[in-house]
């Protein structure tokens, strides 16, 4: 009798092992097979496996369903050939990994509500719920407005992109493993206007301002990429909550929130997440001034910083706060991709093109803003993605943008 049973069960596995690998089999969840590193691994292990010691941990990968994209990524790891190395990685930084766990693991979690839609009440509204649920705030309501007017149906997978690391950014130019749904204009960009023939003015300028007023003070006929200050673990923030920080603030006066969902529900199966030392990148967005009726397309880089304040509501796990050199180290490979994204997503070879970033993680996130500037200095004003003069001269202009005092910026900078 047990023996009957044992077998039910083994088959019955088995077959749920091939259902799950049906489902990732042409997954839209493109692996940079030669990119990933062991560093980026452990850390999507990290989110996808519970850690020995976290008590916030369910509430952290699971509010938004982080944890089964996790999943579904190493699921889709599984399923792609000459993935020797990812998989030393992944028993390397988990000695007892477990894939029977993990796909039953998906299972379930592909079948629950995330947290967020339960605390919604949203269960019954399927997917793009937070479009759906009945909402009075100014915010939320003006994004929805926005949203009915251009992207009804949303945006076009090469204007969503996902890029896990600077090396993955890098290499576009050179490596045949990129994602040719979303990286075909990056990649013949990079091909016919190389990056170290590139060598515009630079001009590093600091702006108070709204960054929903900054966008329109850029000079007619130029590409504006926006920094995002996003959360990691949540699309678009404490957006329903009609929250008012930097991310929330674009996602009200743009299009923006459209295209977060379409990353989670087309993208991520799902669930949400930015990677740890990646980020996401949003093709025209569409942003809208009230009181002028006018409209602007810029690009979007999503990113975030380690949340290192008291409540640490992060999704990723920092190095411990008195270790200044590990914070620095990783958030300074995180700018790389930032800065490399833009360089990759440059109309033409990025003379017309205006990047506007700023105090990224310096709010709510207690990251030190004199460390932040320096990081941003350094990377600016140094080679990357094989350029011969400093990637600052990669663009006509730079500005740092914020509502609150730019001095530490200004002092950081003025130093050359």
């Amino acid at each position: 009798m047990y023996t009957i049973v044992f077998y039910i069960a083994l088959i019955f596995l088995l077959f749920c092992s091939t259902l799950i690998r049906q489902q990732i089999i042409g997954t839209p969840m493109f692996v940079p097979i030669e990119s990933l590193r062991k560093s980026d691994i452990c850390s999507i292990i990290s989110i996808a496996l519970p850690p020995k010691e976290d008590h916030n941990w369910i509430q952290r990968v699971d509010g938004h369903h982080s944890r089964r994209t996790m999943l579904y990524f190493l699921l889709s790891i599984q399923s792609k050939s000459n993935n020797e190395q990812l998989l030393d990685f992944i028993y390397e930084c988990y000695p007892n990994f477990n894939w029977t766990f993990v796909s039953k693991t998906y299972l379930h979690l592909k079948n629950s509500f995330e947290l967020y839609q339960k605390q919604n009440q949203a269960e019954d509204l399927g997917d793009y719920w937070q479009l759906k649920i009945p909402t009075n705030s100014l915010g939320p309501l003006k994004s929805r407005e926005y949203i009915s007017r251009y992207r009804l149906n949303g945006f076009q997978p090469n204007e969503l992109k996902i890029y896990w690391n600077y090396n993955q950014i890098q290499t576009l130019a050179s490596c045949a493993d990129y994602n040719a749904k979303t990286d075909s204009d990056a990649k013949n960009s990079l091909l016919t206007k190389p990056v170290y023939e590139r060598r515009h003015t630079g001009k590093i300028s600091f702006i108070l301002s709204g960054i929903q007023d900054a966008v329109f003070q850029v000079p007619n006929g130029k590409q504006v990429i926006v920094l995002d200050f996003a959360d990691e673990r949540m699309p678009g923030g404490y957006y329903l909550e009609n929250a008012m920080t930097q991310e929330e603030v674009i996602l009200y006066n743009s299009d923006g929130y459209r295209a977060l969902l379409d990353l989670k529900y087309t993208m991520m199966d799902g669930g949400y997440m930015l990677p740890e030392y990646g980020v996401a990148y949003l093709k025209r967005v569409r942003f809208f001034q009230q009181q002028t009726n006018k409209q602007r397309l810029t690009d979007l880089i999503v990113a975030a910083c380690y949340d290192l304040s008291p409540s640490g509501e992060g999704l990723y796990m920092p190095p411990s706060r008195n270790d200044e050199e590990q914070i620095r180290y990783r958030t300074h490979q995180k700018f790389q991709a930032i800065i490399a994204s833009a360089v990759a997503n440059t109309e033409g070879n990025g003379k017309n093109t205006y990047l506007l970033l700023g105090p990224i993680g310096t709010g709510a996130f207690f990251n030190d803003k004199k460390m932040i500037a320096e990081l941003f200095f350094d990377i600016l004003n140094n080679s990357l993605m094989s350029s011969n003069k400093a990637i600052r001269y990669a663009f006509e202009e730079i500005w740092f943008v914020s509502t609150n005092s730019l001095e530490v910026f200004e002092n950081v900078f003025g130093k050359h």
